[in-house]
């Protein structure tokens, strides 16, 4: 097949919705979560771990899958995760009983990882000086996906039930699969000649190698331990008796989120500007105040809202920063950079959810937004001793190769 090396408009906003649906699956039972937990007659730290699965699955893939963009065509690897997700989400609609659930849960973290294979698959296509910009695009419409996902999962199962929040998905992967097909450049492949093996043992030379890689890693795993704390407990807390919000109301919350990927744009604007430092220092600020104001004003709604906005901007802001920094590291290995770095960022994410359900059992919405906000601190204390990550590490050789 001829392949096109050009990135243009529609091709940025093909990459950007493949990103946004995709990651969405992750999403969609974060607003559900007591209405599972009543469905399956369990426990809130029972049932948080439907969360926990499906970021497990996910950095699974982040660790196994996506290294392969550097050694495979990335067309059939985006194609099949996006139709393995449509299975798998079409399998969970029926699920009886919560072992079934949270094993297809896994499934489709392991699928959503085409959203990452995205990523550095556009910063590829994108010229240097405006690769910042392009990430922050892509992941704008990622973003745009996490927020609509919660929306559209509590309209949906409040309208048809929770099982039609998965099915009606399915849907959607299915035929995002076939646009895909019809529509996704086949872009050769950087190092067809590489074994597998080689490819994922180099995966973790190149992490050891760098330590801008190691540095930024940390800084991710923070911000998205502190992400997960928030969406997890927040489905509890508006559920709860404080508010006694049904699943659509929750899901519209997702909707503020809108700030994140305002941040992601305006982050990936600061980036090319070399800026980072700012940007990271500033994100772990806002997740500190973010926690604060969600918890002392948490009883009144618009200043709940409030918090939840700073919070998605301060996220997505230390996340695009470090992205920008990373992809510049080793342009000729970036899926195996990405691979790296955003296992990390969910393995934070997996221990966020984890410890959600935990700490919303034993101490409510007080001790999840203190966990989340000591994310934030330590995000403050490692930037403030960290002189050395807001630019690439010269690359002496390519390990691994």
């Amino acid at each position: 097949m001829e392949t096109s090396h050009r990135l243009t408009p529609g091709l940025t906003l093909l990459l950007a919705v493949t990103s946004g649906v995709s990651v969405a699956n992750l999403y969609y039972a974060q607003p559900l979560l007591p209405n599972i937990a009543r469905s399956f007659h369990t426990s809130s730290s029972q049932v948080a771990f439907v969360i926990t699965a499906s970021q497990v699955g996910y950095a699974l893939g982040l660790l196994f899958l996506l290294p392969l963009g550097d050694r495979v065509r990335r067309k059939p690897l985006i194609v099949s995760g996006i139709f393995v997700g449509a299975v798998a989400l079409a399998l969970i609609s029926m699920a009886k009983n919560l072992f079934i659930f949270e094993l297809m849960s896994l499934v489709i973290g392991l699928s959503s990882v085409v959203a990452q294979i995205v990523v550095p698959l556009a910063a590829d296509l994108s010229p240097p000086h405006r690769s910042g910009k392009t990430v922050g695009t892509i992941m704008s419409g990622l973003l745009v996906g996490i927020l609509l996902a919660r929306t559209f999962s509590g309209i949906i199962a409040d309208a048809l039930g929770t099982s039609a929040v998965f099915l009606t998905a399915s849907g959607l992967m299915a035929a995002m699969g076939f646009a895909l097909l019809k529509m996704l450049p086949d872009i050769e492949a950087k190092h067809p000649e590489d074994k597998i093996r080689t490819i994922l043992l180099s995966t973790v030379r190149i992490f050891f190698h760098h330590r801008t890689l190691q540095l930024r890693g940390i800084y991710g795993m923070l911000s998205f331990l502190g992400f997960t704390m928030l969406w997890t407990s927040l489905s509890f807390y508006l559920a709860g008796p404080q508010y006694h919000f049904p699943p659509r109301t929750i899901g519209l919350f997702g909707l503020f989120g809108v700030a994140g990927a305002l941040a992601a744009r305006l982050t990936g604007h600061a980036a090319d500007r070399g800026r980072t430092r700012l940007t990271t220092g500033l994100g772990g600020v806002l997740v500190v105040i973010g926690f604060a104001v969600s918890y002392i004003f948490g009883t009144t709604l618009w200043l709940l809202a409030v918090g939840i906005i700073l919070l998605d901007g301060a996220f997505q802001t230390v996340h695009i920063s470090n992205q920008s920094i990373i992809y510049k590291v080793d342009p000729s290995a970036r899926s195996r950079i990405n691979s790296s770095y955003m296992t990390l960022y969910f393995v934070g994410g997996g221990i966020g959810s984890a410890l959600a359900g935990y700490a919303w059992q034993q101490g409510g919405w007080l001790a999840t937004t203190s966990v989340g906000a000591a994310s934030g601190l330590l995000i403050i204390v490692l930037w403030t001793f960290d002189r050395g990550s807001t630019k690439p590490t010269p690359s002496r050789a390519s390990p691994g190769r």
